[in-house]
């Protein structure tokens, strides 16, 4: 049997308090690329700061992080998403690749605009901009197109295949969340699995808010001439994303409780 199967239920139970099967999947995706996010750039980091000794504060702050080490990041969190996400979750639900690679799209394409009011120029390093904007638009789409039950909200059934819809989405992720349950449902669990899904959207939208908060936060470093490694495009938005996101997490899980 599958390794997953006893923390990740099709249709949980419970209804009352934190999403056990959400929550865990969440959190490891989260963890897991804040592990990866440490062991790609720490070494690299750590041997800049040694060579870097003799340079002004501000030629550090804008001496830009190797394209190379960025796209191995973005590439391993996209396999990791995939792998935590989908292989632990077993979802029923076969979005098209063509839906989700859209999706990620627009979605970086909306990255690269928020960059702008964190008082980043997204023209001057392009590359970079293109890479970090793709690293949050992936952990902010994966987690609710491959996790169940938010992929069932947001994808309809046409012609027998399961299509993205791009406008339930948004509100998906910054809408409000409706407290009613429909009152057409009589069956006991699909009431509990009704009030499931709400506790689920609630977690993504905690953690996509803490993804742009932590981002524009983080953003702020660039301004301080300290000269820090970690000041170093685009490295404040790839951590300030990292942690808001797992700072968004831990807040839900607390509303949720």
């Amino acid at each position: 049997p599958n390794s997953c199967d006893c923390l990740l239920p099709k249709r949980p139970k419970q209804t009352m308090g934190v999403p056990t099967a959400a929550a865990i999947t969440l959190a490891a995706h989260a963890a897991g690329n804040a592990i990866l996010l440490y062991h790609i750039f720490s070494p690299l980091l750590e041997q800049d700061a040694i060579d870097m000794t003799h340079l002004d504060p501000s030629v550090i702050i804008d001496t830009a992080i190797p394209p190379k080490h960025l796209g191995h990041f973005v590439a391993l969190s996209c396999i990791l998403s995939i792998a935590i996400i989908w292989g632990c979750q077993r979802a029923a639900l076969k979005l098209s690749l063509v839906n989700n690679m859209i999706l990620i799209g627009i979605a970086t394409v909306f990255a690269q605009c928020s960059f702008i009011l964190c008082g980043i120029n997204p023209m001057k390093l392009p590359i970079h901009t293109f890479i970090s904007a793709l690293y949050v638009a992936t952990n902010t789409v994966l987690p609710i197109t491959l996790l169940a039950p938010s992929g069932e909200v947001i994808a309809s059934l046409q012609h027998g295949k399961s299509r993205l819809n791009y406008e339930a989405v948004v509100a998906y992720l910054f809408g409000p969340i409706s407290n009613n349950i429909n009152p057409s449902t009589q069956h006991k669990q699909q009431r509990q699995h009704q009030l499931y899904q709400r506790k689920v959207q609630r977690m993504h939208q905690h953690s996509t808010l803490g993804t742009l908060i932590g981002m524009c936060a983080c953003a702020i470093f660039r301004v301080l001439d300290h000269g820090m490694q970690i000041q170093r495009y685009p490295m404040p938005i790839i951590i300030g994303a990292t942690a808001g996101r797992v700072g968004g997490l831990l807040m839900a899980v607390l509303v949720t409780a």
